[in-house]
């Protein structure tokens, strides 16, 4: 019987132990936009769930989120700064807004007409994030780590007017944001620089007779009243949105946690993707349905506009490796990676 007690009383303790060391967690994260754009939606839901579930199944830790989304202590082109600063553990970017921190992370933005297929552009970008190290040394300065860059839905332009070369867009008024304005300049487009929650206004009042966009902003921002035409210009999808973590952060938590948060990191980049693409094609035959003529820009157009715009890369690049930054070398590795993986580029862009 003294036995017994002694083992239970041995067990009893190791409990207790064990009880102990574990210890609660609060993470802040958030970023510009809303959970309306799947990114953040993504990390709304299967990532903060998931973290939370993993951490205590595996390590008895509790995390808890507090969630910033739509701007509500970093704006879109704020994120690193409130994860440099210390506002947020976890910031979410829209990383085109980011130019200045985040200007070698944008490579895929430099490369017109790249991979419109999301789930292959996140292969590409996954790998680029693994293989090439001087991605994540550039956050460095900002005590920031990037647990995942993440795609965007295929580009494209919602017009008043039907199109299909690319003279057709000569004198046209197109809403974007300003980064992409040097796309639209050499075919005599004028590019109307406005957030995308303007754009239904800008059309309707006749700023604008144009969007560049994904389709989902048919629906989400309901474009589809103004615009009656889709094109898809195969500019692409791009590897523009990224989650930064606190490198203090992860310095603080337990290797373990550490581990969870990339491993689902690594899992939404995949959730993100292959939502994007659905949601692209889903959303494009209920366009279709609504009466709205969707369009694909013919591969002779491609290549006439690419030709137009064949030197942007190049100056992406020096402009970046002038500031210290291997931006030429980044994205000769990016158009070989996408090679590898069976995409061509309508083009050979010097760099």
């Amino acid at each position: 019987m003294k036995r017994f007690s002694t083992l239970f009383a041995a067990a009893v303790m190791a409990v207790a132990a064990g009880s102990a060391q574990a210890a609660s967690f609060t993470l802040r994260m958030g970023g510009g936009h809303t959970p309306g754009l799947t990114y953040v939606q993504v990390y709304d839901t299967f990532f903060a769930d998931e973290v939370t579930k993993r951490v205590k199944a595996r390590t008895g830790h509790d995390i808890r989120f507090i969630k910033a989304w739509g701007g509500s202590v970093a704006k879109v082109d704020g994120a690193i700064e409130a994860v440099q600063k210390g506002s947020l553990d976890i910031g979410l970017s829209p990383i085109g807004f980011e130019q200045a921190r985040a200007g070698l992370l944008n490579y895929s933005a430099y490369m017109p007409f790249t991979a419109d297929d999301p789930v292959l552009q996140q292969k590409v970008a996954t790998r680029m994030l693994r293989e090439v190290p001087a991605l994540q040394a550039s956050m460095e300065p900002y005590n920031a780590h990037i647990l995942a860059q993440m795609v965007t839905e295929a580009y494209g332009v919602a017009t008043t007017f039907d199109w299909s070369k690319v003279d057709d867009l000569k004198g046209k008024r197109v809403a974007m944001a300003g980064t992409n304005a040097p796309l639209f300049i050499p075919t005599g487009a004028v590019p109307v620089t406005l957030g995308i929650g303007e754009h239904y206004q800008a059309i309707q009042n006749g700023l604008a007779e144009g969007s560049l966009f994904f389709i989902s902003g048919m629906e989400a921002f309901k474009l589809k009243e103004v615009a009656k035409v889709w094109t898809k210009t195969g500019f692409g999808s791009y590897s523009t949105f990224a989650s930064f973590m606190s490198r203090s952060t992860r310095a603080r938590l337990p290797k373990e946690v550490v581990a969870i948060i990339d491993e689902v990191a690594d899992e939404a980049t995949i959730k993100v993707a292959d939502i994007s693409k659905q949601r692209d094609a889903a959303i494009e035959a209920r366009m279709r349905e609504a009466g709205i003529k969707v369009n694909a820009l013919a591969p002779a157009e491609k290549r006439h506009w690419a030709e137009m715009v064949k030197d942007l890369p190049a100056k992406a690049a020096k402009e970046l490796d002038g500031k210290g930054q291997p931006a030429t070398q980044v994205m000769k590795t990016y158009v070989r990676y996408l090679e590898e993986a069976g995409f061509k580029f309508p083009i050979d862009y010097p760099l």
